[in-house]
């Protein structure tokens, strides 16, 4: 999602082949106990690949994992965690034992393992739990009753004047919906969802925030940018940038006159659910 100018990018025959978050790809023989968390997940991604469903372990949901193991409520965690899920599940395998036989547990799953596409394991005391799930996702089709209610809030967070960090911002114009903006804003979007990458550069051409407006056909040379990810509501993209002190300055510039926005939702293979 952005603001250019002010932009926001607004925003079993084994052996097994193992992965695991940080991790290098190493083989794991059949006869081998599965004791770490790590080793469980390179099972986990195994089976999904089996499945021929790519998904991504996420850190967030090995903690959720690991609440589950001791009994709490899924649901409950995920909420409690902050994570919005559309469709979710988990499986408890109440006593790990050698690589094979884990597999086997696992496997025969492929109509349940559709359409999810993060996943998190916890494994504590003997026992392992995976939790998976497919994350709540943008209405891209219907992304205009997104992006007119954020350009409100963010002019109305201008008008009210912010605290960003050490800086106080006086009350600032409101910004102008500029089409040539909202252009180079969505152009983002999609490159960082195509190429997997986070930050204001693209890693294949090279390009920054002014080169992209003025791509676009935008005319003005002083031209800022902003990014949240993971959220679903204009209310959350703003506030993901108004608690963080470097993007709220860019948000608050007195400067920028001009506004455009571009949304996008990730896909199995990208670190975020939402850009």
């Amino acid at each position: 999602m952005t603001l250019p100018s002010a932009w926001c990018r607004w925003l079993a025959a084994l052996p097994l082949l193992l992965g695991g978050v940080g991790a290098q790809t190493a083989l794991l023989a059949s006869d081998q106990p599965v004791t770490e968390a790590g080793q469980f997940a390179g099972l986990v991604e195994a089976d999904f690949l089996g499945c021929n469903q790519a998904t991504q372990r996420d850190g967030t949901l090995d903690r959720v994992a690991g609440q589950v193991l001791r009994g709490f409520v899924l649901k409950t965690e995920l909420q409690q965690a902050g994570y919005p899920a559309k469709r979710f599940s988990s499986f408890v395998l109440p006593k790990l034992g050698k690589a094979g036989a884990v597999a086997g547990a696992l496997s025969g799953q492929c109509a349940h393992r559709a359409g999810f596409t993060r996943y998190g394991v916890s494994v504590q005391g003997g026992r392992a739990a995976l939790v998976y799930v497919q994350p709540a996702q943008l209405d891209s089709a219907q992304a205009g009753t997104w992006l007119t209610p954020f350009l409100a809030l963010t002019n109305e967070a201008r008008r009210q004047g912010q605290r960003c960090g050490d800086t106080l911002f006086a009350p600032a114009q409101p910004l102008v919906w500029n089409s040539a903006l909202a252009q180079a804003a969505q152009t983002q979007v999609n490159d960082m969802i195509r190429l997997n990458f986070r930050g204001h550069i693209n890693p294949v051409t090279g390009s920054e925030p002014p080169e992209r407006a003025l791509a676009s056909g935008y005319q003005g040379t002083q031209v800022g940018e902003n990014a949240a990810y993971n959220a679903l509501t204009p209310e959350e993209a703003l506030r993901t940038l108004l608690d963080s002190p470097g993007h709220c300055r860019v948000l608050m510039n007195p400067e920028w006159v001009s506004f455009g926005a571009g949304l996008g939702n990730g896909t199995p293979g990208t670190t975020f659910s939402t850009y």
